[in-house]
C-alpha cells in the first residue's frame, strides 16, 4: 500500500507557525543571506529529521556578565544605552537549529541604569536580565538564545527593554531592542522562500531549487505528484520547479508545497504558501495548544525503522501532553518523552514507524492529546 498524499489534509489544522516570521506572526520579508555576526549556530538536527535534540544542561543560557566601569569600549557620542552589536544575523542554519549568541548592553552615561524590563517578542527567545543593573560607562553582556522552527523560512525575533536611571526621581524610559534573524534552509536551498499567491500574480510561477553542496539532484515528485519541471529533470544541482493554484479551492488550497528529491541530505523540501484559503489554525481561532511549527519534517524514511521527531510546543509551562496519536494506520506515532525547555518553552519527543507497505510521499495528521484539549498538526516525509 502506497500513503496517499492528500491535498485536502493541508486545509484542515496543519503545519508550521510560518515560512517567514516576526516573532511569531507571518510578516517578515526575505533578505539576503548574511554572515553570522557574532554567533554560533548550534544545529542538533540529522540530515534527514529536523527534530532537534533532546534539552540538556548546556542548553540552558548563560549568565549575564557585569562589565565594570571603563572596561567596554564606547561609541563616539553615545548618550543612551545602546547594543553592541543592536543585533545578530546568524545566516542560514538548520531547521530545528538552537542558536546561542551574546550582545553587550553599553552604558556611556555617568549613572548606573537599571534594566526594570526585558521583553522578548516571541516565546522562541530567552534572555534573563531584569533587575540588573549596568553600570556607569560599563556594560553587561547579554546572552540571548533563538530557537528556529523544525521549517523553512525566515525566523526574526527581538528584545524590548525598559530602563530607569539609578537616583531619586528618575523616570523609567525606553531602552534599546535587540535583534536575531536566521534563515532556516536545507542543503537544497529554495528561491523564493515561500510562494506568495496572496495577488493573481502569485497563482502560477517557478521555484529555483539550487544544492549548496553542489551535489547533483532530482525532483521526484511535488505534493505527492509529477513535478511539472522549467527545466530538464536530468541530475543537476539547480532545477526549476513549476506551480499552478488557480485551479484550487477553499476546500484543497494547499498551505505548503512539498517538494521530494534525491538529494540525500533534503528528501522534502517544504515552502509555505501564503494565501486567504492557506491560513494556519491559531490566525483563525484561539488554540489549547500552540506550536512552534505545525509540521514536523522527518525526510526519508525506512519501513519498520522508528524515527525520532521532536514538537515545540510554546506557553506550556506546567502543562502535560498525555499521548501524540497518529490518524493513519500505515504509520504508528509514539510519544517517547516531555522535556522543559527554556521559559514556558516544551519539547515534545516522539518517533514514527511507517508499516512495511507503505511506500512514498506522505502527509499524516498527528494529534497531541492534553488535558486542556487536543490539536492536530501535521507530520510529512517520504518512505523508501
Amino acid at each position: 500500500m502506497q500513503p496517499t498524499f492528500l491535498p485536502r489534509l493541508l486545509s484542515v489544522g496543519s503545519l508550521v507557525a510560518s515560512i517567514a516570521l516576526v516573532g511569531c506572526g507571518e510578516d517578515a520579508k526575505p533578505s539576503a543571506d548574511a554572515t553570522p555576526t557574532t554567533a554560533t549556530a548550534q544545529n542538533t538536527a540529522p540530515a534527514t529529521s529536523t527534530a532537534p535534540a533532546a534539552a540538556t544542561a548546556a542548553d540552558t543560557a548563560d549568565q549575564a556578565t557585569i562589565l565594570p566601569a571603563g572596561s567596554v569600549p564606547i561609541q563616539a557620542g553615545a548618550t543612551a544605552v545602546y547594543g553592541a552589536p543592536p543585533g545578530v544575523d546568524f545566516g542560514v542554519v538548520q531547521p530545528g537549529s538552537k542558536l546561542r549568541t551574546s550582545i553587550t548592553l553599553v552604558n556611556p552615561t555617568s549613572m548606573p541604569i537599571r534594566i526594570l524590563k526585558a521583553t522578548p517578542t516571541c516565546q522562541c527567545t530567552t534572555v534573563t536580565i531584569d533587575g540588573l543593573t549596568i553600570p556607569a560607562t560599563g556594560g553587561i553582556r547579554v546572552p540571548l538564545t533563538l530557537q528556529v522552527p523544525n521549517t523553512t523560512g525566515i525566523k526574526q525575533a527581538a528584545v524590548n527593554m525598559v530602563l530607569r536611571p539609578e537616583g531619586e526621581g528618575q523616570q523609567p524610559m525606553q531602552g534599546p531592542r535587540l535583534t536575531l534573524q536566521a534563515v532556516a534552509a536545507y542543503p537544497v536551498r529554495t528561491s523564493p522562500v515561500y510562494i506568495d499567491a496572496l495577488t493573481p500574480a502569485g497563482m502560477t510561477g517557478n521555484v529555483n531549487l539550487n544544492a549548496v553542496d553542489g551535489v547533483p539532484f532530482k525532483v521526484l515528485s511535488v505534493n505527492g505528484k509529477t513535478p511539472i519541471m522549467a527545466t530538464p529533470n536530468a541530475p543537476a544541482a539547480a532545477q526549476v520547479v513549476s506551480y499552478d493554484l488557480r485551479g484550487e479551492t477553499a476546500a484543497t488550497m494547499p498551505k505548503w508545497l512539498f517538494i521530494e528529491t534525491d538529494h540525500p541530505e533534503a528528501p522534502m523540501v517544504e515552502l509555505r504558501i501564503r494565501h486567504e484559503w492557506s491560513k494556519l489554525p491559531h490566525q483563525v481561532r484561539p488554540m489549547a495548544i500552540i506550536f512552534d511549527g505545525y509540521l514536523a519534517n522527518v525526510g526519508a524514511i525506512s519501513p519498520n525503522v522508528p524515527v525520532p521527531f521532536t514538537i515545540e510546543l510554546k506557553q506550556f509551562k506546567n502543562r502535560q501532553v498525555l499521548a501524540v496519536d497518529s490518524a493513519d494506520p500505515s504509520f504508528q506515532v509514539s510519544m517517547l518523552r516531555q522535556v522543559a525547555g527554556d521559559g514556558d518553552r516544551v519539547r515534545v519527543d516522539a518517533s514514527v514507524t511507517a508499516a512495511s507497505n507503505a511506500s512514498g510521499p506522505f502527509e499524516i495528521p498527528i494529534t497531541i492529546r492534553t488535558r486542556e484539549g487536543s490539536e492536530n498538526m501535521y507530520l510529512v516525509g517520504t518512505v523508501r
